[in-house]
């Protein structure tokens, strides 16, 4: 045969070029959906999470203070019969904060990646009100700390308060107290911290249970103590106290683990407890306090300003919140992301901060939060 069957290599290289081009359309195709799809899952992840924060957060705040029939009350008009309790129980504040050092507005803090968790007790953290006291607990530094308190739960009727060595008050069962709890007694006009050493169910009534305010408990109850509350004209009630500390952690305090939201609730001897982690990839968390200085009747808001410029948190009415949320996973975009923080653009300009080192997604989420039971009037 005069023409050889089969394909020249001219034509063989044609071929496999086209052939590369082809396939290397597809990879980058496959790539491209690849960062695309993790960038939204990132995206849609940083926005239930903020969501999440900020909704949590938000129903938190806005009861702090709460003392039952009360609303809320001075610090000075509440009765504690508590012996020796800790430092830092402090419920008659209804809100604390404390601002981390070189975190107020408009300064710049540049993000860092494997940033370790420091402790509290360092002085990081300061306010400008008198006798504030911090628990003792590990966060992230340049990211403020809040802690509210108030009554939770139902609450129920005190249908008889017995003075003696130890005092007993009967109480409606309904309001779910255990032994070693917090509780505020009020009759509408005073109101009492007390702790619970012993609940016991009663024969009868059955829906009632008597509780020892005695002193076996830790920090337990003065012997001497008297309760301001009485039930002369049957309105006293009694509801469970909750403190609980808000912060920016990491799992396990490991300077490697992504930083999350966390929170401490009271624990039975007075202090901060067990750390709970409540969302992923929240960066840091900036606070600011709406104070009405005048008091008036409108309760308005006339300043806000970071906790190290409050020095009265009674005058606190409102809380406004800036979380700056993370995607968890690192490489979710293809080159670093400029974003605005705090008042600051970290873009890597001149007098900007600087650009992150990292290819996460940020989001900032802000919310302004006002206390019920003091912007109302009460």
């Amino acid at each position: 045969m005069r023409y050889t069957k089969g394909l020249s290599l001219i034509e063989l290289l044609v071929a496999m070029v086209l052939g590369l081009t082809v396939t290397a359309g597809v990879i980058q195709i496959y790539v491209d959906s690849t960062v695309s799809e993790r960038d939204r899952e990132a995206r849609q992840r940083i926005q239930e999470g903020g969501r999440f924060a900020t909704s949590f957060l938000s129903q938190e705040i806005r009861m702090a203070g709460y003392l039952g029939c009360l609303g809320s009350l001075e610090g000075l008009s509440i009765n504690s019969t508590l012996d020796g309790a800790p430092a830092s129980f402090q419920p008659q504040f209804g809100v604390q904060g404390w601002e981390a050092g070189g975190t107020n507005p408009a300064t710049i803090n540049n993000s860092a990646d494997g940033v370790a968790t420091v402790s509290t007790a360092g002085g990081e953290w300061t306010n400008a009100a008198t006798g504030h006291v911090i628990p003792t607990i590990q966060a992230v530094p340049n990211s403020d700390i809040l802690r509210v308190w108030g009554a939770e739960g139902t609450g129920g009727a005190v249908t008889a308060i017995t003075e003696g060595t130890p005092t007993t008050i009967q109480l409606e069962s309904d309001i779910g107290a255990s032994a070693d709890d917090f509780l505020i007694i009020s009759d509408c006009e005073q109101a009492d911290f007390v702790q619970a050493c012993t609940v016991v169910a009663d024969a009868g009534p059955a829906t009632t249970s008597t509780v020892t305010l005695a002193t076996s408990c830790n920090p337990g109850n003065d012997a001497t103590s008297i309760l301001s509350s009485d039930t002369t004209f049957g309105s006293t009630e009694a509801m469970r106290l909750q403190g609980t500390i808000f912060y920016v952690g990491k799992r396990s305090d490991t300077a490697t683990n992504p930083p999350s939201l966390f929170r401490r609730q009271l624990s039975s001897t007075g202090t901060a407890g067990a750390a709970e982690e409540l969302i992923e990839g929240v960066e840091s968390m900036q606070i600011l306090y709406g104070i009405n200085v005048d008091q008036d009747t409108r309760s308005t808001v006339d300043a806000y300003i970071p906790a190290d410029a409050v020095t009265n948190f009674q005058q606190v009415i409102s809380v406004r919140i800036s979380l700056l949320m993370q995607s968890v996973e690192d490489g979710t975009v293809p080159f670093p992301q400029e974003y605005i923080f705090d008042g600051i653009t970290y873009d890597g300009a001149v007098g900007n901060g600087a650009l992150p080192t990292d290819n996460r997604v940020r989001r900032v989420f802000v919310s302004t939060i006002s206390l019920r039971n003091r912007a109302l009037g009460t």
